[in-house]
Protein backbone atom coordinates (compact mmCIF):
# COMPACT_ATOMS: atom_id res chain seq x y z
CA UNK A 1 0.00 0.00 0.00
CA UNK A 2 2.85 2.38 0.90
CA UNK A 3 4.45 1.81 -2.35
CA UNK A 4 1.19 2.49 -4.47
CA UNK A 5 0.98 5.97 -2.65
CA UNK A 6 4.16 6.69 -2.91
CA UNK A 7 3.76 5.89 -6.74
CA UNK A 8 0.69 8.33 -7.30
CA UNK A 9 1.78 10.94 -5.02
CA UNK A 10 4.61 12.38 -8.05
CA UNK A 11 1.79 12.61 -10.82
CA UNK A 12 -0.62 14.09 -8.26
CA UNK A 13 1.83 16.91 -7.11
CA UNK A 14 2.10 17.59 -11.69
CA UNK A 15 -1.75 17.35 -11.69
CA UNK A 16 -2.65 19.70 -9.73
CA UNK A 17 -2.65 23.33 -10.66
CA UNK A 18 0.41 25.55 -9.30
CA UNK A 19 0.50 28.91 -7.39
CA UNK A 20 3.03 30.84 -6.04
CA UNK A 21 3.02 30.87 -2.01
CA UNK A 22 5.14 33.41 -0.06
CA UNK A 23 5.36 34.54 3.66
CA UNK A 24 6.76 37.75 2.54
CA UNK A 25 8.89 39.35 5.37
CA UNK A 26 5.68 41.21 7.65
CA UNK A 27 5.37 45.07 7.93
CA UNK A 28 7.48 47.28 10.56
CA UNK A 29 5.08 47.78 13.34
CA UNK A 30 3.99 51.03 13.26
CA UNK A 31 1.92 53.53 15.49
CA UNK A 32 -1.73 52.78 15.89
CA UNK A 33 -0.95 49.51 13.15
CA UNK A 34 0.43 47.56 16.29
CA UNK A 35 -1.37 44.56 17.14
CA UNK A 36 -3.41 44.74 13.91
CA UNK A 37 -4.01 41.46 12.58
CA UNK A 38 -2.67 41.11 8.93
CA UNK A 39 -4.27 39.67 6.01
CA UNK A 40 -3.06 37.48 3.12
CA UNK A 41 -3.98 38.37 -0.18
CA UNK A 42 -4.66 35.57 -2.97
CA UNK A 43 -5.57 35.42 -7.02
CA UNK A 44 -5.00 34.31 -10.38
CA UNK A 45 -4.32 35.52 -13.65
CA UNK A 46 -5.32 35.02 -17.20
CA UNK A 47 -4.59 37.13 -20.39
CA UNK A 48 -6.34 38.85 -22.84
CA UNK A 49 -6.03 37.75 -25.93
CA UNK A 50 -5.82 39.79 -29.33
CA UNK A 51 -9.08 39.31 -30.33
CA UNK A 52 -10.97 40.09 -27.03
CA UNK A 53 -10.93 36.65 -25.71
CA UNK A 54 -9.33 35.47 -22.32
CA UNK A 55 -7.25 32.63 -21.38
CA UNK A 56 -5.45 31.18 -18.55
CA UNK A 57 -3.08 29.39 -20.80
CA UNK A 58 0.25 30.78 -20.70
CA UNK A 59 1.04 28.96 -23.96
CA UNK A 60 -1.82 30.27 -25.86
CA UNK A 61 -1.15 34.11 -24.47
CA UNK A 62 2.57 33.50 -25.31
CA UNK A 63 3.51 34.34 -21.61
CA UNK A 64 6.53 32.59 -20.32
CA UNK A 65 7.14 34.74 -17.13
CA UNK A 66 5.30 37.14 -14.58
CA UNK A 67 6.66 39.96 -12.28
CA UNK A 68 4.13 40.65 -9.37
CA UNK A 69 4.68 44.03 -7.37
CA UNK A 70 2.42 45.31 -4.53
CA UNK A 71 2.79 48.99 -4.27
CA UNK A 72 1.43 50.67 -0.61
CA UNK A 73 -0.45 53.85 -0.35
CA UNK A 74 2.41 56.06 -0.44
CA UNK A 75 3.13 54.31 -3.62
CA UNK A 76 6.90 52.38 -2.16
CA UNK A 77 6.93 48.94 -3.22
CA UNK A 78 5.93 46.53 -0.32
CA UNK A 79 6.30 43.30 -2.49
CA UNK A 80 7.71 42.14 -5.81
CA UNK A 81 8.30 38.67 -7.30
CA UNK A 82 10.43 39.04 -10.95
CA UNK A 83 10.47 36.76 -13.12
CA UNK A 84 7.48 33.88 -11.53
CA UNK A 85 6.58 31.10 -14.24
CA UNK A 86 3.82 31.58 -16.14
CA UNK A 87 2.70 28.39 -14.28
CA UNK A 88 1.77 29.13 -11.25
CA UNK A 89 -1.13 30.56 -11.89
CA UNK A 90 -1.39 33.25 -9.98
CA UNK A 91 -0.16 33.93 -5.90
CA UNK A 92 -1.20 33.80 -2.55
CA UNK A 93 0.68 36.11 -0.35
CA UNK A 94 0.66 37.16 3.54
CA UNK A 95 1.75 39.64 6.17
CA UNK A 96 -0.11 42.78 4.83
CA UNK A 97 -1.55 44.91 7.22
CA UNK A 98 -5.12 46.18 6.25
CA UNK A 99 -4.93 49.14 3.92
CA UNK A 100 -4.68 50.17 -0.09
CA UNK A 101 -2.82 48.58 -2.18
CA UNK A 102 -1.78 48.49 -5.94
CA UNK A 103 -1.42 45.04 -7.13
CA UNK A 104 1.14 45.40 -10.84
CA UNK A 105 1.13 42.55 -12.73
CA UNK A 106 3.62 42.41 -15.63
CA UNK A 107 3.84 39.27 -18.18
CA UNK A 108 6.31 38.75 -20.64
CA UNK A 109 7.47 36.34 -23.54
CA UNK A 110 10.30 34.07 -23.94
CA UNK A 111 12.17 36.69 -25.74
CA UNK A 112 11.39 39.12 -22.49
CA UNK A 113 9.55 41.26 -24.40
CA UNK A 114 6.06 42.44 -22.77
CA UNK A 115 3.01 41.45 -23.99
CA UNK A 116 0.45 41.59 -21.01
CA UNK A 117 0.09 44.11 -18.30
CA UNK A 118 -2.67 45.04 -15.46
CA UNK A 119 -3.04 46.97 -12.66
CA UNK A 120 -5.27 46.76 -10.03
CA UNK A 121 -6.55 48.51 -6.56
CA UNK A 122 -6.66 46.63 -3.51
CA UNK A 123 -8.35 46.87 0.37
CA UNK A 124 -7.05 44.11 1.96
CA UNK A 125 -8.45 43.62 5.31
CA UNK A 126 -7.25 41.22 8.20
CA UNK A 127 -7.45 37.21 7.70
CA UNK A 128 -8.19 35.96 3.97
CA UNK A 129 -8.63 38.60 0.85
CA UNK A 130 -9.78 36.61 -2.13
CA UNK A 131 -9.26 38.74 -5.49
CA UNK A 132 -10.51 35.78 -8.30
CA UNK A 133 -9.12 35.80 -11.18
CA UNK A 134 -7.52 39.26 -12.95
CA UNK A 135 -7.44 39.15 -16.27
CA UNK A 136 -4.12 41.32 -17.62
CA UNK A 137 -4.68 43.96 -21.00
CA UNK A 138 -2.93 42.73 -24.43
CA UNK A 139 -0.36 45.21 -25.12
CA UNK A 140 1.00 43.22 -28.56
CA UNK A 141 2.24 39.73 -29.97
CA UNK A 142 5.76 38.10 -28.58
CA UNK A 143 8.05 39.34 -31.14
Amino acid sequence: MRAIIIAILPIMLLLSPACLIVDHEGPHCVGDLCGTDLGDIAFYWSFEMWDGFVTDSCYDSEVAFLDVVIYDAWGDVEFEALNRPCGDLGAEIDNFYPGTYELQLTAFCRTGMITHEGYWDMEVYEGYNDYGTLTLTYLGDCL
